[in-house]
């Protein structure tokens, strides 16, 4: 008889015992190894794109050449320089849908593009921005209206003519519609809205609309409801753009902005389908609105990375409490983006612009902070619901940008210390402040500093790392991918994140915990769950320690854990209860892409919520 050696017979024991306890035909099917890093990965949003949208500075009522003297002052004040390149068209630019099909646009808008052929065309629009050195976006709609058109019924702008004539949104006409836009017209960006799967059905928004009249149908999109709404419809609405957008672009030169305000469970499908996805509903320039819409994305940092980002809006610098007037406020504003790797776009008129704001929009250190090609977002290590502290491990080795923010309105004491910012203790990091260009004082403690009510401090410290000469996963979250996340159902209400796998911490933002024992590092996810890690044959080993996390209350539920490279099973666990001690985890992934990590619990039926798992001390060697 063959001898089996020792280490594979353990592997192969390990499996089998495995497939008795949950029984492999009874796995669902999207719990099964994928063999890729299934996120979107087209398109060049590896950094989060920068640029300008007219939105909120005119809304529909936009010119021609308003959009081309702000483009021109974006390139004479230094903002082109720092990284603005793409400018963008927001809802209004078109007439109607003609009978051949095609769209129309309002020439009296945008006069370039009237063509001695009749129909008019961006294609002179995109030449003269591309011949100023930026890239062109454009707006539209993946259902048959656009937003305007149930948002704004007074506006002077909105399509005109028949019912049909004044569906220009994709449904219908998506490859016609993207084959215009990109190929024909040459724009490198699209923002793609969601009105017209929400707001056009019996009751909707745009039924109260008495000067005109609209093709109804159910409604895809429940505002407010997840449950109520056809996630997966809406899903694959814009998967349709998303592959179309690729196959018309073979040189994967565009950005896909999905566009649904954290609606139909986006956050969780919207990496898988294109580039940026909006977790929040629209910003308006106030204090409240702002932190609203940072809350809807500052606890989904393992669904963000290279060309996929958390979207909380547009910039409100420049507007209302963010103006040239409240510099404490725009300056937290931007740290906060910048720390979240999330799209920077401005939003305001920039020929009304300040010496200060420009100077604020166009600081080159904390920009470097936003476009780290590591594509981590900050970590938000510490709450108490007025002081939060965010880290965002960057890609030298050691260094973290660390944002401490006031979000009240009286002054407060606020602090960091080396465990939160993943820095060995004991030992001396640098210290930088991005805001004053200045190096504070070297240290190997707590970082302590009083706020003023709504200020910040934006740090690069650079140090020792705690996981040493290995890599966390909590500190490379830019290559998680949570394919699985465990939840039984979209949550209720767009905004509310608990239950979201998060690093560092339980889902419940708890201290990671399995069999009594804390962790400080890991990640913290619902068993029923399959986590895709982009190694990219960069790593030799991976280790951790695994089990139920002390914090649920499923006493008895047995989960089993596995590990596969490639699709290969590299590890599976005993079935494991709360209160059980850790398994050890220390496989072999030299030449291995994708690394899998997916947790089964048994007798869960689907629909029912699996108990909180722990990957702690999860590291790549």
């Amino acid at each position: 008889m063959k001898k089996v050696p020792m280490k594979k017979a353990l592997l192969a024991t390990a499996l089998l015992m495995a497939v008795s306890v949950c029984g492999a035909a009874e796995v669902r099917e999207e719990l099964q190894p994928s063999a890729r890093f299934s996120v979107y990965g087209h398109g060049a949003a590896a950094t989060p794109p920068m640029g300008w949208n007219p939105w909120n500075a005119f809304r529909t009522e936009v010119t021609q050449d308003k959009i081309l003297s702000v483009a021109e002052t974006i390139k004479n004040n230094g903002l082109q320089a720092a990284g603005y390149r793409y400018i963008n068209i927001d809802d209004g630019w078109w007439l109607n849908r003609r009978a051949d099909g095609g769209i129309e646009i309002r020439t009296s808008m945008f006069p370039m593009a009237k063509t001695e052929s009749g129909h008019p065309s961006f294609k002179a629009w995109t030449d003269h921005l591309h011949g100023m050195g930026f890239k062109a976006g454009i707006y539209t709609d993946v259902g048959r209206n656009a937003c305007s058109q149930a948002h704004d019924p007074k506006s002077p702008n909105l399509p005109v003519g028949t019912i049909a004539e004044r569906e220009i949104g994709l449904w219908g006409f998506e490859y016609s519609d993207l084959k215009t836009v990109f190929q024909d017209w040459g724009f490198d960006y699209v923002k793609v809205d969601a009105c017209g799967l929400a707001d056009f059905g019996p009751g909707g928004k745009a039924e109260q609309d008495a000067d005109h009249e609209y093709q109804q149908s159910r409604p895809l999109i429940v505002r407010g409801d997840n449950e109520a709404s056809d996630a997966e419809k809406v899903e694959t609405a814009f998967a349709r753009t998303g592959r179309l957008l690729d196959a018309l672009n073979p040189d994967g030169d565009f950005v896909f902005s999905i566009c649904p305000w954290g609606e139909a469970g986006v956050g969780n499908w919207g990496g898988r389908q294109g580039n940026t996805w909006r977790t929040s509903e629209d910003i308006t320039p106030t204090w409240t609105s702002m932190l609203h819409n940072f809350d809807t994305s500052a606890r989904r940092e393992l669904y963000a990375g290279p060309g996929r980002w958390n979207d909380p809006d547009m910039l409100a610098i420049g507007l209302g409490e963010f103006d040239d007037k409240n510099l404490v406020n725009a300056q937290t504003h931007f740290s906060i983006w910048s720390i979240l790797a999330a799209p920077l776009l401005i939003g305001f008129d920039l020929n009304h612009a300040s010496p200060e704001l420009v100077k604020l929009l166009s600081n080159p250190e904390v920009i470097a902070i936003n476009q780290d090609a590591a594509g981590n977002q900050g970590n938000l290590v510490a709450s108490n619901g007025i002081v939060q502290v965010l880290v965002k491990p960057l890609s030298a080795r050691g260094e973290r940008a660390v944002l401490l923010v006031n979000r009240g309105d009286t002054a407060a004491e606020a602090s960091v210390t080396p465990a939160q910012m993943k820095l060995r203790a004991g030992k001396s990091f640098n210290v930088r402040d991005l805001w004053t260009h200045a190096d504070l004082p070297a240290s190997n403690g707590p970082l302590k500093f009083s706020l003023e009510p709504h200020a910040s401090v934006l740090l690069k410290v650079s140090g020792a790392a705690a996981t040493g000469d290995s890599t966390g996963l909590s500190e490379a979250t830019g290559r998680i991918h949570v394919a699985v996340d465990g939840l039984p159902t979209y949550s209720a209400k767009p905004a509310d994140v608990s239950g979201t796998p998060r690093a560092d911490a339980t889902p419940y933002g708890k201290r990671l915990s399995i069999g009594g024992r804390g962790y400080d590092y890991g990640l913290g996810i619902h068993a029923n769950s399959r986590l895709e890690v982009r190694a990219g044959k960069d790593f030799t080993r991976f280790t951790a320690v695994v089990g139920v996390d002390d914090s649920g209350n499923l006493a008895r539920e047995k989960v089993t854990f596995w590990v596969y490279g490639d699709g290969k099973p590299l590890f599976a666990s005993k079935p494991m209860v709360r209160g059980d001690a850790p398994a050890q985890i220390n496989v072999q992934v030299a030449n291995v892409e994708v690394i899998e990590l997916v947790a089964i619990a048994d007798g869960i039926e689907k629909g029912r919520l699996a108990p909180v798992v722990a990957w702690a001390d999860a590291q790549l060697r």
